[in-house]
């Protein structure tokens, strides 16, 4: 019940396109036939001009380094200067416009219509209000009540109210322009955020307190049978502590995360349902989900303990890149884990050398995948913002280019593409891509080619580097189409 985002071509060569977005999704537009306006006729218009994400009901354009820039309502948004190649261009990075609803985008000829649609959220009782019923159920200060909590209030004969402002869960204050009229729910500002980025736990047991399901302030913070004793390491949606399990004193790994918008309760309930399909996975070279659950825009995922660390730990410890018996060895691990999550039907997303924990010693690893699917649903449910247009976007070097030409429809093809990057990492110590230092790296995804493994380091033996470079191919159909298939490769080479 996250709203709506709509896009109308109003002028130009394609006048009369509609295109509506009600999940997580990206727009892109140029001359490139993987744009989504498509429009190759226009000179005006660069191979890929913008990409626009939606995180319904909000939007955010970002200009790709185009020759003659994006107008929003008028500004001109990025743009190359005269005396520039696209490559100077795409080394200064340009701005994101958050847009408003009923903002035009104009580029040369074409003209497109913003509109955004509020989420009809019952102000009472949290529940989505249908689309069929916006109109009947329309409240006071522009928000909805379902037909119950209408009944009930009328039936009190108090006057309504009007809406109380939103307010932070964690320090109180309004953040009514910071939130968004759009977005109803529970939130936490920007600034209690970034204050809790380095322990974010925080604000979950503090919720939990709220709540009345933890312990109180002055005992030991626990969550449901969950002593925790410190942190382990943090990344781009929270942090990771150990913990301890109080019913038999197994160690476990508690992942928290804060959402970046405000969190409804349907939002909620379908986010958690698709969590709690996780729990069933079990598969030695997977980290197992135990537990989980929420406290107002904090969630907490309780999962088996890997003592090992992640592959980027023992990368760091042995001088920034692996060995290729040693990294040989956990690739086909992780892999065998990954050919599991595919036959499930399930998209990682968010595959990384991070991502890749190890239990057991040096040359005896067990490596299990972690973060199954909380990515995917995270973004999914709206809660992690914007990825690729905002300040923490995504983890551009390990992501094919569909995943941002198809943001929504990724497939098991696209986690090949992630793991042959993490297995290129592993080997070299480098990402497939350059990633130059102030380059826009959107622009670099979507034009640039992989470097070649063995221009990297010419040890590597060929048949590996042909395999690694079939899993990275940006042509889809060439590339494997599952892990099992570049498993299959993977154990033949070495």
């Amino acid at each position: 019940m996250s709203g709506k985002v709509k896009l109308e071509i109003v002028e130009g060569p394609m006048v009369g396109k509609k295109f509506a977005f009600e999940e997580h999704d990206t727009f892109l537009f140029g001359r490139m036939p993987d744009c989504h306006a498509c429009l190759p006729d226009d000179p005006l218009v660069s191979r890929h001009h913008f990409i626009m994400e939606v995180n319904p009901p909000d939007a955010c354009l970002r200009d790709l380094g185009s020759l003659n820039g994006t107008y929003v309502d008028g500004v001109k948004c990025g743009g190359r200067k005269l005396d520039e190649s696209p490559e100077e261009a795409a080394k200064r990075k340009y701005p994101e416009v958050n847009l408003k609803d009923g903002a035009r985008i104009k580029v040369g000829r074409t003209v497109l219509a913003l509109q955004l649609e509020v989420a009809a959220i019952c102000c009472e009782c949290s529940r989505g209000i249908p689309d069929g019923d916006r109109d009947k159920c329309k409240w006071i200060g522009g928000t909805f009540i379902c037909p119950a909590c209408r009944q009930k209030l009328l039936a009190s004969h108090e006057p309504p109210k009007a809406p109380e402002p939103a307010r932070c869960q964690k320090c109180g204050k309004d953040v009514s322009q910071e939130a968004g009229k759009a977005r109803r729910g529970d939130y936490i500002c920007e600034s209690c955020r970034k204050k809790a980025e380095a322990d974010p736990v925080r604000i979950l047991l503090e919720l939990m307190r709220q709540a009345g399901k933890v312990a109180g302030a002055g005992e030991a913070p626990e969550i449901k049978g969950y002593t925790i004793e410190k942190k382990l390491g943090a990344g781009g949606f929270g942090a990771v502590y150990l913990a301890k399990r109080k019913k038999d004193g197994e160690r476990v790994a508690v992942k928290v995360m804060l959402s970046k918008v405000a969190v409804d309760e349907d939002s909620r309930r379908l986010f958690m349902r698709e969590v709690d399909s996780m729990k069933s996975l079990r598969h030695k070279n997977v980290v197992a989900l135990l537990d989980n659950g929420s406290a107002g825009g904090a969630f907490y995922f309780v999962m088996e303990f890997c003592p090992g660390g992640s592959v980027t730990d023992i990368m760091e410890r042995s001088g920034g890149r692996l060995s290729l018996s040693e990294g040989g060895d956990i690739m086909l691990q992780a892999l065998e884990g990954l050919s599991y999550i595919h036959s499930k039907n399930i998209v990682h997303r968010d595959l990384k050398p991070a991502n890749i924990l190890l239990q057991g010693q040096k040359n005896s690893w067990v490596a299990k995948i972690c973060d199954v699917g909380l990515a995917k649903d995270f973004q999914k449910a709206g809660f992690s913002g914007m990825t690729m247009t905002g300040a923490a976007a995504g983890t551009p070097p390990f992501m094919p280019r569909e995943q941002v030409t198809n943001f929504k429809y990724v497939k098991p093809v696209s986690d090949v593409w992630s793991m042959g990057a993490t297995f290129y990492n592993m080997l070299t110590g480098q990402f497939p891509r350059d990633f130059r230092r102030g380059r826009d790296p959107m622009e670099i995804i979507l034009h640039e080619d992989i470097v070649p493994i063995r221009s990297r380091d010419s040890n590597i033996p060929k048949k590996v580097a042909t395999v690694i470079e079939c899993a990275l191919d940006d042509n889809v159909k060439k590339r494997y189409q599952a892990a099992g298939e570049f498993l299959k490769a993977l154990q033949n080479a070495l």
